[in-house]
């Protein structure tokens, strides 16, 4: 017992062992495994501006390549699957009977001119009757199964039809997608290109800022040598310049990321001293509203949409099937593009009152920093007077400076916002709703 114990040991270690081996081999052909990695071939520019973002976006976009590509494929699994119906062709078995009777076949021969007399002519008899109607048997199984194989062909060819039909579909859809992402990469380049620019400005007038922290702070070390300031002074002002510092080394570590991004995207080499040109065509005109349903007529999802509708209809009117629970499910896949029909409709409507709610409110804010930029540039000139005269000090007017510029920078930064926002309102006249 102890031997066969110990044998049965042995195999399983060995079985394990083999095992083992398998297994490192297939882990090691996956750690070796072969991989399509390739350079990416950039170009060098030294400055950019939004046409040419948007024309290398839209020029270098893999989406539009693929959605491209899928429509290509779809149309020749269309023409294929119509060659494919085309080339199906049924077999034609003729109806044939030999006579297997004996009166059937003195019939035949008299038929032909034969005169037959059965006492006579005894090879009319059992045997070939008998053989001519296992013969008749096999030509009907024959008929019947060309029956059956054309019937199978039938609905065959019928399948094939009714998939190209949707494959036509989904190539019209797939139209409609690349004109969608076409717009939605325009809006996306939009929104990072001002993106960039307003942590450009943003960054600007940080470094503006921080060298009026740094005078602050020897202010009030000068001020506590003189014993006109507290330690505390001194140190708040530490604090405060270091937080700024803070926040401008996580601002500018963002922005490289973001032009980082941005470069990849539109296929040039990444440089953190790229110059961003300025928006020459920066409307800041008030939007005038479409009315819901002209929208939502020239919107790409709702023409989608109505492909799948009157495609699930053609399929129902037009499919074969084999029994009520077949059209059953044709009828319910119309009723479900009707409801999802529906659903988008009303999902895209909120969507529309969303995007110009925000664009007004953005309008609304933009005008009010103008505001607040026009009150404090007459503020300055008051401070100027104030300084001419010697009520204020030098350092305090480059204070208030400072303050009219951050109105400006918010000024700008509401500018840039809206104009992005009057961009996506403005895409949802030509189909693009978001």
């Amino acid at each position: 017992m102890k031997k066969t114990m110990a044998g049965l040991c042995a195999a399983l270690l060995m079985l394990s062992g083999v095992q083992t081996a398998a297994l490192a081999d297939g882990a090691n052909e996956e750690l070796d495994r072969q991989v399509y990695v390739s350079a990416n071939d950039l170009d060098f520019v030294s400055s950019i501006d939004l046409p040419a973002v948007l024309k290398r976006a839209l020029e270098d976009s893999d989406n539009l390549m693929l959605l491209q590509l899928k429509y290509a494929a779809l149309n020749a699994k269309e023409n294929d699957l119509k060659q494919q119906s085309d080339s199906l062709h049924g077999s034609l078995v003729t109806g044939a009977h030999l006579p297997d009777t004996p009166e059937e076949m003195i019939a035949a021969m008299n038929a032909q001119g034969v005169q037959l007399k059965p006492e006579e002519n005894l090879w009319i008899g059992p045997m070939t009757t008998v053989t001519n109607k296992a013969v008749n048997q096999l030509i009907q199984g024959m008929g019947a199964m060309s029956t059956g194989i054309n019937q199978m062909i039938h609905q065959q060819r019928e399948q094939m039809k009714s998939a190209a039909h949707q494959l036509q579909t989904d190539q019209r859809n797939t139209r409609l997608q690349q004109e969608e992402a076409r717009e939605g990469i325009r809006l996306q380049t939009i929104a990072q290109y001002v993106q960039l620019l307003g942590m450009k400005k943003q960054i600007a007038f940080m470094q503006e800022y921080q060298t009026l922290l740094e005078q602050e702070l020897r202010k009030a070390t000068l001020f506590k040598e003189e014993g006109l300031a507290s330690s505390e002074d001194v140190l708040a002002a530490e604090r405060a310049l270091a937080k700024h510092k803070d926040e401008l080394t996580i601002l500018n570590q963002n922005y490289r990321l973001a032009l980082l991004q941005l470069s990849f995207d539109i296929g040039i080499a990444y440089d953190p001293n790229l110059e961003l040109k300025e928006i020459e065509d920066l409307s800041t005109a008030p939007i005038v509203e479409v009315d819901t349903e002209t929208l939502l007529r020239h919107s790409f999802q709702m023409k989608m949409s109505a492909n799948n509708i009157d495609e699930a209809a053609w399929q129902s009117d037009n499919s074969v099937t084999q029994n009520v629970y077949g059209e059953g499910g044709l009828a319910v896949n119309y009723a479900i593009a009707g409801t999802k029909n529906k659903q988008m409709q009303l999902e895209l409507s909120k969507k529309i009152q969303a995007t110009y709610t925000e664009a007004k409110n953005a309008y609304q804010s933009y005008l009010t920093e103008e505001r607040n930029a026009e009150e404090a540039k007459a503020d300055l000139s008051r401070m100027k007077f104030r300084y001419e005269v010697g009520v204020i000090s030098r350092h305090d007017l480059r204070k208030f400076e400072l303050k009219v510029r951050q109105s400006e920078a918010s000024l700008e930064a509401a500018k840039l916002k809206y104009y992005v926002l009057r961009e996506k309102a403005t895409a949802m006249e030509k189909g693009f709703i978001q």
